[in-house]
């Protein structure tokens, strides 16, 4: 994959978002896997979705319209959420919830699971209900979702928001709670999109604080990786006008009325943070976006200045830029889509990647922003949940035959 993948890379010359499938046979095309270490072998070994192809129906290969299609929230009557309260070091609090299933059992030798959604997704969220429900089916026990600050009947303690990089990445909290509860059992990492960009934070050498022993790695899709290639992607989509300046007035909804994600919210900061992140949305354009300082400017407001210029902006939302300054501690296998507008790679991107042995990324020709949808209807189907599932198998399994090594090794020392 990656010689045959490398070629085709290099005969674009593309300084742009890798676009190597033409759209039109994007539907019947392999996965890409890009990576050298222990962990991407194994991915390419064992996987079968490795040699499957993703088949996307025929309405959703538009990746704006299979976004919105899986994008509700629904509550599963089978699922129940046993509410944890994780208060912050810094006075903030998040609410994570144990997700239950009557007459799901699970393998006391796995792990738990602890799930970082996408930044407007709570634990009632179609996408993160079927995942969870996924993680039940496949014997983890122990299934977690954390709803960030000021999310699902969480209140906001801080001017700060949850956010991917430093002491507000909660991540690093949530884990320390999860290995208090189970100081016996390994942690599985479980995230998408914004949930992505903080967990690779979290596994960084450059992390604010050290990776607990017994987290055993990442498996993430959806996550933005490179943030001038996704704001350029997104305002090169052509649902653009479709898809962003709607989306921005729904967020401007969800954020102004209480409702689903923003539950806790006081009135003016939800006002301020609504309105803000509208006028930032719906005035993007490819003229100002080099410097960033639109978006800048945006999201200083939402996250309480917590940048101190547009390129600290840049380098703190985009795991690209920190993957070449640290690695990672941990195992991580991140599953992109080419056509997923919002996390677009270049080129660049994936040479960046390929230099950290415990990175696998995983390109599909299709699938879309946290979609992958598999039949039209019901939205619940869909492929990312089965692969996001079976790559955790494979890191378990992956885990525990380096822990034997480790034995081994020990022992004839």
């Amino acid at each position: 994959y990656q010689r045959r993948v490398r070629e085709a890379v290099v005969s674009t010359q593309s300084t742009g978002p890798f676009r190597q499938v033409h759209p039109l046979v994007r539907k019947w095309a392999q996965p890409l896997i890009f990576g050298k270490g222990p962990i991407a072998e194994a991915i390419c070994r064992q996987s079968p979705f490795v040699e499957r192809q993703i088949r996307t129906p025929l309405p959703c290969l538009n990746p704006v319209y299979a976004f919105v299609h899986r994008t509700k929230y629904e509550i599963n009557p089978e699922l129940r959420l046993v509410r944890h309260l994780v208060d912050t070091d810094d006075g903030g609090r998040l609410g994570l919830d144990k997700m239950e299933r009557d007459g799901s059992e699970g393998d006391p030798n796995k792990p738990v699971v602890v799930v970082f959604p996408g930044g407007n997704e709570v634990s009632i969220s179609t996408k993160v209900q079927t995942l969870c429900s996924k993680y039940l089916d496949a014997s983890y026990g122990d299934v977690f979702m954390c709803n960030y600050r000021g999310k699902f009947k969480t209140p906001l303690l801080t001017p700060q928001l949850t956010f991917q990089n430093g002491r507000f990445n909660d991540v690093f909290q949530v884990v320390n709670y999860i290995a208090d509860l189970y100081p016996d059992r390994k942690i599985l990492i479980s995230a998408d999109c914004f949930g992505g960009s903080c967990a690779l934070d979290y596994l960084l050498t450059s992390s604010y604080a050290p990776v607990h022993e017994n987290v055993i790695g990442c498996v993430a899709h959806s996550v933005q990786m490179n943030l001038y290639e996704t704001n350029k992607g997104i305002l090169t989509e052509p649902g653009y006008s479709l898809f962003v300046k709607n989306y921005s007035k729904y967020l401007q909804y969800v954020l102004t009325h209480d409702r689903y994600g923003s539950v806790g919210l006081p009135d003016m900061v939800r006002k301020k943070m609504g309105d803000k992140l509208y006028k930032t949305m719906s005035e993007l354009s490819l003229d100002t976006i080099d410097d960033h300082n639109q978006l800048y400017e945006g999201f200083s407001v939402l996250l309480d200045n917590a940048f101190s210029s547009s390129d600290d902006y840049v380098y703190q939302t985009s795991p690209h830029c920190k993957l070449q300054r640290a690695s990672l501690t941990r195992p991580m296998v991140i599953i992109n889509a080419q056509d997923d507008f919002t996390a677009p790679v270049s080129t660049e991107d994936i040479e960046i990647f390929e230099r950290d042995e415990n990175l696998c990324f995983w390109l599909n020709p299709n699938g879309g922003h946290c979609s992958y949808v598999k039949t039209v209807f019901p939205t619940v189907t869909n492929y990312i949940d089965e692969m996001v599932v079976n790559c955790s198998d494979i890191m378990v399994a992956h885990s525990e035959e380096t822990a034997e090594e480790r034995k081994r090794d020990e022992i004839r020392m």
